[in-house]
């Protein structure tokens, strides 16, 4: 066979004929099993016994010299791309077969024309990264990135993120950077950009047009609003989760709607009216750091919490309840007598370190006044995380006791509202919208 990997072929077998590009052969199938990459992305395995001719149809391209980059246009805007990496920065790795964070932002410029022709669009590097290993002081130095480019004028800025942990950073910059002047939205692809499946495009896109036709300020997210390429959804950075691992539409707002939809023909329509409006005489404050000792633990049955005793570093903790806020701790037989051991725990715990309750149904709030196991855990010294994502609240108590070190400052600070992480109404309709 003359083809090798990258390149496009057509396999011919009995039954059909299929085209893609030519993966590498892979250890799991071992040298019986042809890999092609679909155009609509996935791949499929065909057993090379059934193949009849493979033909060569498109031979790998070569990479392109760098072109220049674009004159600016004294007529329109200008926005900052800032690129951490991750799948909307990646491309597949015919060599191995994997996904590679590999695109430079000429790169990505090459690839979409079209935010050239939306607006002057400055974009640099600032981390080559998979978000999974995101620590605060990276959130810390891209925060400081976004200072230098709002001190330069621009008119928004985009970060293109990993999305695995892009809620996590959404959150971390929505407390960093407060009274922003401009937009910062983030935006990350479940699809790498060289798939014909890829929502990068799509969602780049409709955060330059978010940033350059409206007048909103302030730290949120953008990505695909449904499976197809309808529209792109604006969500809030600190009410926002990503709900599935693959589906292109993986974002969902939870407890408040999404601020704005973006609709493939450039039309905006806004959900919300409670965000703050663009001015740039407004002073950007920074509020950068981070206490990165605090844990986020997923309640479960038959959890034993007496392992946190051990855990002297300790600063804080985020609790994932069950339910309105509950963890096992009612001794009703002789099974369930060690629960109580949970609660003790926690109320030694709870004199030194604040210890945070969210909800791990994720929509609808903390109330631990319902039950008596709610108000028990309450009594002990649990502070409420009210409708507070549970990865918000944990971004959120390490940003806290970055301010203050007082216990009782920071179980008032946890208490407030700062920067919309609390809704103070939640809309019944805005569920699973």
């Amino acid at each position: 066979m003359s083809a090798k990997p990258g390149d496009t072929v057509e396999v011919v077998t009995p039954e059909k004929r299929v085209k893609g590009i030519l993966m590498p052969k892979p250890e799991l199938f071992g040298e019986d099993t042809v890999i092609l990459k679909l155009e609509n992305g996935y791949n499929v395995g065909i057993d090379k016994k059934k193949i009849k001719e493979i033909k060569l149809l498109e031979p790998a391209k070569e990479q392109k010299a760098k072109k220049e980059k674009a004159k600016p246009n004294k007529k329109l805007p200008t926005i900052s791309i800032l690129h951490t990496g991750g799948t909307i920065a990646s491309k597949v790795d015919y060599r191995t077969g994997a996904v590679v964070s590999k695109f430079t932002p000429e790169d990505m410029l090459e690839m979409f024309p079209e935010l050239n022709r939306t607006a002057n669009i400055q974009s640099r590097l600032v981390f080559q990264m998979f978000s999974e290993d995101m620590r605060p002081g990276h959130w810390q130095a891209l925060a400081k990135e976004v200072e230098k480019e709002i001190k330069a004028g621009v008119e928004g800025i985009i970060i293109t993120h990993g999305t695995d942990t892009m809620h996590y950073t959404s959150a971390a910059l929505s407390f960093i950077l407060q009274n922003l002047p401009v937009p910062v939205l983030l935006v990350g692809a479940q699809r790498s950009s060289d798939r014909g499946s890829s929502d990068a495009a799509i969602n780049l896109i409709a955060a330059a047009r978010f940033i350059i036709e409206t007048d909103f300020s302030g730290v949120a997210i953008c990505m695909h609003g449904t499976s197809e390429d309808k529209c792109c959804y604006i969500h809030q950075g600190t009410k926002v989760r990503k709900l599935h691992a693959s589906r292109r539409d993986a974002f969902r707002s939870v407890n408040v709607f999404p601020y704005a939809k973006v609709f493939d023909n450039g039309k905006i329509e806004f959900l919300r009216k409670d965000y703050a409006k663009k001015d740039k005489k407004r002073r950007l404050e920074t509020k950068n750091k981070f206490e990165e000792n605090v844990s986020l633990i997923k309640i479960h049955p038959f959890i034993n919490l007496n392992y946190l005793e051990k855990c002297t570093n300790c600063k804080g903790i985020v609790l994932e309840g069950t339910g309105l806020g509950h963890f096992p701790c009612n001794a009703l037989d002789d099974i369930t007598k060690i629960n109580k051991e949970n609660i003790e725990v926690v109320r030694k715990l709870t004199k030194k370190i604040p210890i945070v309750m969210t909800s791990q149904t994720l929509y609808g709030q903390v109330n631990m006044n319902v039950y008596s196991t709610g108000r028990d855990i309450m009594a002990a010294g649990v502070i409420s995380g009210e409708d507070m994502l549970p990865e918000t609240a944990f971004v959120k108590l390490a940003w806290v006791l970055g301010q203050t070190k007082n216990l009782e400052e920071a179980k008032k600070l946890m208490h407030q509202n700062i920067v919309g992480e609390i809704a103070e109404r939640i809309d019944e309709k805005a569920f699973l919208y």
